[in-house]
C-alpha cells in the first residue's frame, strides 16, 4: 500500500475491497484517513458500502485528494433508543420531515453552512452522480429534510447501506429546527427498520440524542451486522437490499415523535 505524498498516510485507488482495506486499517493503522486521487461514483459507493466516510481536501502539491475516514472512536445510536426532548416534541408540531425531495437543495445548504474546506467540487460531484443512481448501488445517497410549510428549514445528506443510515453532513436554518429533524429522522429510520444510526464523530449534542461511542473494531461488527440485515418497512420481514421506501414523501414530525406514523410508510 502506498503512501500519499511521503505523509505516511496510506493512498489508495480502485478497483478495491473496501471492507479488506477497513480491516487492513483496523489492524495495522492508529490514525484514521487514508488518501485517494479518485473521485470515480463506483470507489466513493464502495468505501460507503464498507464503512468509511467520504471527505476531500485540496493539496497544494496532488490537487482534490479523497480522504475517506474511517474514525476510531465513532458515535453510534440505536434509532429506537432515542431521547426526544419536551421542546423538541413541543415544537415539532410546526414541522413535517422528507425524504429525497430536494436533495440539491439540502446539499448546497450543507456547503454553505460549513465551507469548502472538506466538502470539495468533486466530492459533491459523486454524491450527486450517486443519489441520482441511488437505486442500483451499494449505498443509497438520501436527504433528510425537515419543512415549516415549504420552506426547508433543516436537513441533512446521509447514506443508507443495508440496515444502517449513516449521517454525513447537515444543516439548520432557525433555531430548534435541527433537533427536531434529528429526532424525527431517528423515529423515521426506527419505522423503515433501520438497525443502527451511525452518526460519525462523537460530539455533545450527539450523547444528548442517546448515542453512544465505540472503538473502531466495534463499529465494524455493528455495521456490517445492520448491513447484512438489510432494511424494509414496518412489519415487513422481508430485507430489502440497501434501500428503503423509494416513494418520496413527507410525514407531520409531531406524529413521527409519537410513534403514531409506524404503519403509514
Amino acid at each position: 500500500m502506498l503512501s500519499y505524498a511521503g505523509r505516511g498516510i496510506p493512498f489508495v485507488m480502485p478497483p478495491e475491497d473496501c471492507d479488506l482495506l477497513a480491516d487492513w486499517l483496523e489492524e495495522n493503522y492508529p490514525d484514521e484517513f487514508c488518501a485517494s486521487l479518485s473521485f470515480e461514483a463506483d470507489f466513493v459507493d464502495g468505501l460507503c458500502a464498507s464503512g468509511f466516510i467520504p471527505m476531500a481536501l485540496k493539496d497544494d502539491e496532488a490537487g482534490e485528494v479523497l480522504i475517506p475516514k474511517l474514525h476510531t472512536i465513532r458515535s453510534v445510536l440505536d434509532p429506537r433508543a432515542v431521547l426526544v426532548t419536551r421542546t423538541a416534541r413541543r415544537e415539532s408540531r410546526r414541522y413535517r420531515l422528507g425524504l429525497d425531495l430536494r436533495f440539491e437543495e439540502v446539499l448546497t445548504a450543507c456547503l454553505e453552512t460549513h465551507g469548502a474546506d472538506w466538502l470539495r467540487p468533486p466530492l459533491l460531484e459523486s454524491w450527486r452522480e450517486l443519489f441520482a443512481s441511488r437505486g442500483k448501488r451499494k449505498s443509497r445517497f438520501a436527504s433528510m429534510e425537515l419543512y415549516e410549510g415549504d420552506r426547508l428549514v433543516a436537513g441533512e445528506i446521509g447514506v443508507f447501506v443495508g440496515g444502517c443510515y449513516t449521517s454525513l453532513t447537515g444543516f439548520r436554518r432557525e433555531s430548534g429546527a435541527g433537533t427536531v429533524q434529528l429526532a424525527a429522522t431517528a423515529r423515521y429510520l426506527e419505522s423503515a427498520g433501520a438497525k443502527l444510526w451511525d452518526l460519525g464523530m462523537p460530539l455533545d449534542y450527539k450523547a444528548t440524542l442517546g448515542a453512544h461511542d465505540v472503538s473502531r473494531e466495534e463499529f465494524l461488527g455493528l455495521f456490517r451486522e445492520a448491513r447484512a440485515a438489510g432494511i424494509g418497512r414496518p412489519g415487513d420481514s422481508r430485507a430489502v437490499d440497501g434501500s428503503v421506501p423509494s416513494r418520496a414523501r413527507t410525514w407531520p414530525a409531531r406524529a413521527l415523535l409519537d410513534r403514531a406514523f409506524v404503519n403509514a410508510l
